[in-house]
This record gives C-alpha cells, structure tokens and sequence, in this order.
C-alpha cells in the first residue's frame, strides 16, 4: 500500500511534537527522519528554529504569516496557505528551478 507524503511527514511531525512534550527534545531517530525526508534543508529549518528566528503572526480572522529572519539579518515572509516564502532560497529552488515545495520554510509551516 503506498503511502502519500504529506501523510508520512504529518505522522513524523505528530510523533515529533509528543515527544517533545514528554520529554522536553526531539529524538534523534526523528532528526534522521526529518533529514532523509526533506535533506539539506531540515538542517537549515532546524537552525531557524534554535536561534528562535520564526515569528507566527495570526489575525482575527485566522490567517497566519510566519516572518523568518534569515542568517543575513533580512526578514522574510512565508504564507503557509498557499506555499509562498519571500527568501531567495525559495525563489531559487522552487520557482527558478521548479523543485519540491519541501525547503526549509516549508517544513516549519508543516508543524502542526
């Protein structure tokens, strides 16, 4: 039976967030996993994330924008509803070279 990857990735995700609940840190098993499911560019969410660099910014109605500041000091701005990141590394990836929406801002917005 295959199995789709938003549904593999949202499972990880889930299981990510119960430990962390648990335990105060994320395993390394699921570290490895994030890796081989998003490559180089979990490393690089991971480190958005451990010097605090996301921001989650919701209005009344329910919309949320994330604003990340990148290791250059710029601030950019990822729409989680429709896949959108204002940094290079997206413009480059995905819209350049037409590849995964899976980048790195991409898995922050994946969190649940």
């Amino acid at each position: 039976m295959a199995v789709a990857l938003p549904a593999v990735v949202e499972e990880l995700l889930s299981e990510m967030a119960a430990a962390v609940q648990e335990s105060a840190r994320i395993p390394d098993e699921h570290l490895l996993s994030l890796k081989f499911v998003f490559g180089s560019s979990a490393i690089q969410a991971l480190d958005l994330v451990d010097r605090q660099s996301i921001t989650l910014i919701s209005s009344p109605s329910g919309r949320r924008v994330y604003q990340v500041l990148g290791s250059s000091g710029k601030t950019y701005i990822c729409l989680a509803s429709c896949h959108y990141c204002s940094c290079p590394a997206f413009a480059f990836s995905v819209l350049r070279k037409g590849e995964s929406l899976l980048g790195p801002e991409k898995m922050i917005l994946q969190q649940p």
